[in-house]
């Protein structure tokens, strides 16, 4: 009896000994540990619905997969890959809600528990393409558990197009922990994505509609932002619209090539806002060369793998280096401007190439599909970025349009009495024409020749006179109606200023004034020539109308760092300090008679500081009484 006690014994400890190490040469799944990840073995074998999912997997030649791409060796019309895994649950799970859970994969697939089918996905038979965007996680019914014993879940996929898409990782888990990863894993990928699309949609129709109703069609970058969002949804339809494998084949072909087109237009957008690029035509033209082919390759493939490897080639390389240049154009712009919105956009670019880097990196590298997909956030972040200066620019545009509005008001208030004013004084040089004219015509033959002289030469200056308030009248209504246009060209300023001086040489001559170029040979600068020549003439002929007779008027030149400095000098009568601030201000209209008893319109100054202003430039006055007046302009040299 001893003996049978004591070999007894030893079988059950033997028979615990073999338990235990078999127990423990699967993974084990216990309540202690809310996850156990699944390691596959996979088979690639002809279609052949639940023909591989039990038997002895090292018999059918089952290999250990490592996550990466799948095997394609037979032909794509009689093809199947069965994924396998054995596991082991632990008894202390009795009663227990016990889930798998799936990342997104790209097949068509059965899944089953211990040989039973426990959740399917896609319609094996169709012709579908492909793609399911959600993690999802699926009870395995309790009934079909085998505690402490070897449980096995196999799946089934049917790429039935050749994909050799990975399949990502699944793992078995409890209730708690599968129901806060699936909500977790969802709402920063498919769901978010939802909702910044949804974002993309107001921001897009916002600025679509403000670029139409403002009717300023040059301020592009409003059209281009409205684009850019409207790409941006475009690009991620495959995410909220291909459910449960439904034919996304055309879906997928606009998703793709909408990552070239909001590319394209967002570099258009950023060349346009910034205004970094010079020669913008040339950089346009190779952004088209760059572009248009990514576009149209995956437009042309007739399967959704097709169009899935073509965007995985070229456009991909295209994508990646456009993040580049949105970066370094946003570097130029913040380096240029050095404002808190360019050090946004900076910022936000510079997040985007990041994204785009680490998501190929997940993507083409590690084969893998991340948690969450940084490049649909990071671009709604640009969106969200342009969006916030775009709406501070236009209610800085907004709250100027206002401001402005007052001062018309209160110029309206004032036109009837400058209009009267002036309108007294162009009557004024008529009065004298026609007076003077008369004298002569009626008394022509009792005048000697030194007052008919005198006679003409009252008529002479008196028609310049005349001619430059009327002048001045109307060049300045244009510019109150923005009638008068910019066209930029080379101005040498040596040969420019003289032409302004041989123009004004009668005036000189009358009162024998010198009137002395000594602009620089070698300066030139970019600018609107007829509107620099009303400013250059106004200044020369103001000189001249308050210098006394054989007095000294000299035009300098002088290049300070990207500006090129004007100084009209006088050696004239002088201005008294407290006018000076009056000379260029239209609410004051500030005008005195010259050495001569010269009459002017008062807008002389005034269009000098609008035209130079429409230059990006500024002008200002120094002056001394019964010294001289210096008048300064300072012009970009690149406009």
């Amino acid at each position: 009896m001893k003996l049978f006690i004591k070999n007894f014994s030893v079988f059950l400890i033997f028979v615990f000994i073999l338990k235990t190490s078999y127990l423990f040469s699967q993974p084990l799944f216990q309540e202690s540990s809310p996850r156990l990840y699944l390691d596959f073995y996979y088979f690639e074998s002809e279609f052949a619905v639940g023909k591989y999912i039990d038997g002895n997997m090292r018999e059918f030649g089952f290999i250990k997969y490592n996550h990466k791409q799948m095997p394609i060796s037979r032909a794509v019309n009689d093809r199947m890959i069965t994924l396998r895994s054995e596991f082991i649950i632990d008894s202390s799970n009795v009663n227990k809600d016990i889930y798998l859970v799936t990342l997104p994969y790209d097949y068509a697939c059965r899944v089953y528990f211990n040989g039973t089918t426990i959740t399917f996905r896609g319609n094996i038979t169709d012709g579908y393409t492909n793609r399911t965007h959600i993690s999802e996680k699926t009870l395995i019914p309790p009934s079909l558990i085998k505690y402490n014993q070897i449980n096995e879940i196999a799946f089934e996929l049917y790429p039935r197009e050749g994909e050799i898409n990975p399949f990502g990782k699944s793992f078995i888990s409890n209730a708690r922990d599968a129901n806060k990863y699936v909500f977790l894993r969802n709402l920063v990928g498919p769901n978010l994505i939802v909702a910044l699309s949804f974002c993309g949609i107001i921001f897009s129709i916002f600025f679509l509609f403000t670029y139409i109703s403002r009717k300023e069609w040059h301020k592009k970058h409003y059209l281009f932002f409205a684009c850019m969002n409207l790409f941006f949804i475009i690009s991620y339809l495959n995410n909220f619209l291909s459910y449960n494998f439904a034919n996304t084949f055309l879906i997928e072909k606009i998703t793709r090539a909408g990552f070239p087109l909001f590319m394209y237009v967002g570099i258009l957008f950023l060349v346009d806002y910034t205004n970094v690029i010079k020669r913008k035509n040339i950089f346009l033209t190779i952004l088209v060369i760059l572009y248009l082919p990514a576009f149209i390759m995956v437009i042309i493939p007739d399967t959704v793998i097709g169009v899935i490897k073509a965007f995985n080639s070229y456009p991909l390389i295209v994508l990646i280096l456009g993040n580049f240049i949105m970066f370094i154009i946003s570097l130029l712009f913040f380096v240029k401007e050095r404002h808190y919105r360019s050090f946004f956009i900076l910022l936000a670019m510079a997040m985007n190439l990041f994204a785009g880097i680490y998501d190929g990196y997940v993507f083409a590298v590690l084969k893998t599909k991340p948690f969450i997909l940084l490049t649909p956030n990071a671009v709604f972040f640009i969106n969200l970025i342009l969006f916030v200066v775009l709406i501070v620019d236009h209610a800085k545009t907004y709250h100027l349009t206002l401001t402005r509005s007052k001062e018309l008001k209160i110029l309206n208030e004032k036109l009837e009495l400058i209009v009267e004013e002036r309108t007294h004084d162009l009557k004024n040089p008529f009065n004298t024409l026609i007076g003077y004219s008369e004298i002569l015509k009626n008394n022509f033959e009792e005048l000697t020749e030194d007052e008919i002289l005198d006679n003409l030469n009252t008529i002479h200056v008196t028609s310049k006179s005349g001619y430059v308030l009327l002048d001045n009248l109307l060049q300045w209504a244009q510019t109150q109606t923005n009638q008068i246009s910019f066209n930029p060209e080379l101005i040498h300023l040596k040969t420019f200023v003289q032409e302004c001086i041989d123009s004004l040489e009668n005036q000189s001559r009358f009162k024998d004034l010198e009137i002395v170029n000594s602009v620089s040979t070698n300066h030139t600068i970019i600018g609107d020539i007829n509107q620099l020549r009303t400013v250059i003439r106004n200044l020369l002929n103001n000189a001249i109308k308050f210098t006394l007779r054989n007095g000294l008027v000299v035009i300098k030149s002088e290049e300070i760092g990207q500006n090129m400095q004007l100084l009209i000098k006088d050696s004239g009568v002088g201005i008294h300090e407290d006018d000076i601030q009056k000379l260029f201000k239209i609410d004051t209209l500030f005008s005195t008679p010259g050495t001569n008893k010269e009459r002017g319109s008062g807008l002389g100054l005034i269009l000098c500081k609008e035209f130079i202003e429409k230059h990006g430039g500024k002008i200002w006055a120094k002056s001394t009484v019964d010294i001289g007046s210096e008048f300064y302009i300072s012009l970009p040299i690149k406009h």
